[in-house]
């Protein structure tokens, strides 16, 4: 997933082969959901068009066509990066336009029992989501062997486990999209996910002209008021999803979508101004 993955557990008990096993989950989703790696599922589904998946794939699909719905269509795995230029994975630094048709009817994916179909033009994107999923995903394997208290860090996709009562809630820092290793703010939270996207940091320029991996799928183009977002929700994929998609739409629609949703969040746009909503106190949130 290109991304640097933590697994912490507070316990007196061994807990090394669980930490592995942990680990082993997020190896087999992106075994599963890489589009880099030619012979993941997604990759095998966008190629031959029709493919015979996993009873996880198809939950992870679902839960993009719930997303897709709820975020009035902001949120689309089928938005095709190849054609600004990210179609190699990140480390690389190799960035050049493809010029292809797209097809962003995401209601017209099929699945009939454990067999999915892409219309044509279709290409699966499902790196909006996976890592929040394998997050939580993690966090059942964590629950199911009894821990109470650790900490689930994908590269800001986070799940922390908390009831220690002689200890203060866990603080989360969210970092700076303005200046390298700074943080914005902190918080204090305990038994939530939280997600952090922005466009700051997976960026390139192709002709002098810069680009960032999250694209707005009704103008296919990337949107530039909001620079960084993080949300709470009790699963992480959601979190993870509903960011994407709001930096895809914009502050005002954001702004509108989290009251209605009665989501947590701390918005950062390129103006530096700072929008956050009112739930957000019950975590102490201190900007730096």
């Amino acid at each position: 997933m290109w991304t640097e993955i933590t697994i912490t557990i507070f316990s007196k008990e061994n807990c090394h082969k669980d930490i592995e096993n942990t680990f082993e989950i997020f190896q087999s989703l992106e075994e599963e959901f890489s589009r880099f790696l030619v012979d993941s599922s997604l990759c095998k589904l966008n190629t031959e068009r029709t493919l015979k998946v996993s009873g996880r794939f198809i939950d992870v699909i679902h839960k993009c066509k719930e997303i897709y719905a709820d975020s009035d269509f902001y949120f689309n795995p089928l938005i095709n990066l190849k054609t600004i230029g990210y179609s190699k994975d990140f480390d690389r630094h190799e960035f050049k336009k493809e010029e292809t048709k797209v097809n962003l009817e995401f209601e017209k994916v099929e699945i009939v029992w454990n067999t999915m179909s892409l219309q044509e033009w279709q290409i699966l994107d499902l790196g909006w989501i996976v890592k929040g999923y394998a997050v939580d995903k993690a966090n059942e394997y964590l629950e199911s062997k009894w821990y109470k208290d650790y900490i689930i860090d994908a590269g800001g996709d986070i799940y922390i486990a908390w009831i220690a009562d002689d200890w203060k809630k866990t603080i989360v820092g969210i970092d700076s999209p303005f200046v390298k290793w700074d943080l914005l703010a902190t918080l204090e939270i305990g038994n939530k996910s939280i997600a952090t996207s922005g466009t700051y940091k997976r960026k390139w320029e192709i002709e002098w002209k810069e680009y960032n991996h999250i694209i707005n799928p009704l103008t296919s183009m990337n949107t530039e008021e909001i620079v960084s977002i993080t949300l709470i929700d009790v699963y992480c994929y959601r979190a993870d999803a509903y960011a994407t998609a709001c930096i895809a739409m914009g502050l005002e629609k954001t702004l509108s979508f989290v009251k209605k949703k009665q989501i947590d969040a701390v918005i950062v746009c390129t103006n530096k101004k700072t929008y956050t909503t009112e739930g957000m106190k019950k975590y102490n949130i201190q900007f730096i």
